[in-house]
């Protein structure tokens, strides 16, 4: 691999932090869907009651899943697996 490729690749660390928050944000977004009364009290404190909303959750469902997908795209393609 000659240092033209290596520099322009993406750091390992962006693809699994890219990982981590897509899946915590769609299960956080799932729980809020499926079981909202065991965090309604948190989201309400925090001023986004808003968001119990299954239209704005669906959404937000669908957004970190993307970022989960192309954060595993980044780690597939950084390991060349």
């Amino acid at each position: 691999m000659d240092e033209k490729t290596h520099s322009q690749e993406t750091p390992s660390w962006l693809g699994r932090t890219l990982m981590a928050v897509g899946i915590g944000g769609a299960a956080f977004a799932a729980l809020c869907c499926v079981a909202p009364f065991i965090v309604a009290g948190l989201v309400t404190t925090l001023g986004l009651g808003f968001m119990l909303q299954d239209s704005i959750l669906i959404g937000l469902i669908i957004v970190f899943i993307g970022v989960a997908a192309l954060g595993y795209y980044l780690v597939r393609r950084r390991t060349g697996a």
